[in-house]
This record gives structure tokens, sequence and C-alpha cells, in this order.
């Protein structure tokens, strides 16, 4: 199995990525299918285009995980931990501070947001970036 020097394994990437897709197919399924939901449980009130817009981001994002889960390259895991970690501290931020504004607790996506984007995607990403710093893995997974 392809280990990096502190100990961050293929298989932990993995783990993280399989939440991503989750978290993303769960957004792209509310966004484009309910967006009413988002009208309804935040601060921002309705945006049905950009909602729909939103989701069909989330598919490029869903399309990248899915390559990377099925080549098993740590290289590229690693770049879309980057990338999913930036999104989920700045959208769960863009969440609290629209909680924060507007507080109320009927706004439930906004605290999901917190929560699950922010707290959940942003530290576990974080965690698995900061114990993988520094080490390259080579083509053949070797050290």
């Amino acid at each position: 199995m392809e280990k990096t020097k502190i100990g961050t394994t293929r298989k932990q990437y993995t783990l993280y990525l399989i939440f991503m897709l989750i978290a993303c197919g769960g957004a792209f399924i509310w966004q484009f299918f309910l967006p009413q939901l988002g009208g309804q449980f935040t601060s921002w009130g309705s945006a049905l285009g950009w909602q729909r817009e939103i989701a069909l981001w989330n598919i490029g994002i869903i399309s990248a995980i899915i390559v990377a889960l099925v080549k098993k390259n740590v290289e590229i895991m690693k770049v879309l931990t980057i990338q999913s970690t930036i999104l989920c501290w700045v959208l769960g931020i863009n969440h609290l501070i629209s909680l924060l504004m507007n507080f109320s607790t009927t706004y439930m996506i906004h605290i999901m947001g917190i929560f699950e984007v922010m707290l959940l995607g942003g530290i576990w990403g974080m965690v698995l970036l900061i114990r993988s710093k520094g080490k390259s893995v080579k083509r053949d997974g070797s050290r």
C-alpha cells in the first residue's frame, strides 16, 4: 500500500474522498432537485438558477473524485484533498458568517454547513494534509 512519510495512506485519502463524494452528492441532489430547501432553511432565500449552477459544479467535483478513487493514485487524491479542504473551509466560513449575521435556528442548512462542511470536512482534510506534508510518493508507490 502506498504510504507517506508520517503515515497518511491511500486508505485515509480514500475515506476522506468518499466522505466528500457523499457530501457533494447530497448537495447536488438537494440543490438540483429540491432548491426550495435553500430558500426555506437559509438566510439567503431562493435563488433557483444559482442553486442549479452550484449543483452542476458539484458534478465536476464528484467526477474528479470518482476518477481519483478508481485510479487509486495518491497524488491525485492529495490534490483533491487540498481542493476539497479549501472549499470546506471557505464554504463553512460563509455559512458561519451568514448564520451570525442573522441568527435563527430555522437556518438548518447554515448550521449543517458549519458542522459538516467546515468542521468535519475542513478539519479532517487539514489533518490529512499536515500528516502528509513534505512527502512525495513515486509513481510506482515506493518511497
